[in-house]
C-alpha cells in the first residue's frame, strides 16, 4: 500500500530542471532491526521522487557523525533517520515522513510544507 500512496504523491510532480538535495542521515552500523527496516523503506519510497529530488546518504555509524547530524539539526537528541534539506532545513524524522507518506503529502514533507494532525 505504501506504493500506492507514493504514487498519489508524486502523480502531479513536474520536474522543474533543477532537483532539490535532501539529505538522509541514516546508519549502517545498528544492532536493531528496526532502524534498519525503516532506511531500507525509506530507499524505496524516495526511488519514486528521484525526477526531482536527489537523496544524499549521510552515514552517522562513522567517527563524529552523530554528533555532526546532531549539530546541523540543532537536536542534541536526535536519531538517525532524519531528513535534512539546505534549503529548508530539519525536515523530520522517520515518524513524520512515513505520515506524510500515508498521507498522500511526500512533496509537502520535502518542501517542509507537511504538519500531521493525527
Amino acid at each position: 500500500w505504501y506504493q500506492r500512496r507514493v504514487r498519489e504523491a508524486v502523480v502531479s510532480t513536474q520536474s522543474t530542471g533543477e532537483k532539490e538535495d535532501i539529505v538522509l542521515y541514516m546508519t549502517t552500523i545498528s544492532s536493531n532491526l528496526d532502524v534498519k527496516k525503516k532506511c531500507t523503506k525509506i530507499d524505496v519510497i524516495m526511488a519514486s521522487v528521484t525526477n526531482t529530488h536527489n537523496l544524499i546518504k549521510k552515514d552517522v555509524s562513522i567517527p563524529g557523525g552523530l554528533a555532526a547530524m546532531r549539530e546541523t539539526l540543532k537536536d542534541p537528541k536526535a536519531l538517525p533517520p532524519q531528513f535534512y534539506s539546505d534549503k529548508f532545513g530539519h525536515l523530520g524524522g522517520y515518524d513524520l515522513f512515513e505520515n506524510a507518506v500515508e498521507d498522500g503529502q511526500l512533496l509537502d514533507f520535502l518542501k517542509k510544507e507537511y504538519t500531521f494532525e493525527g
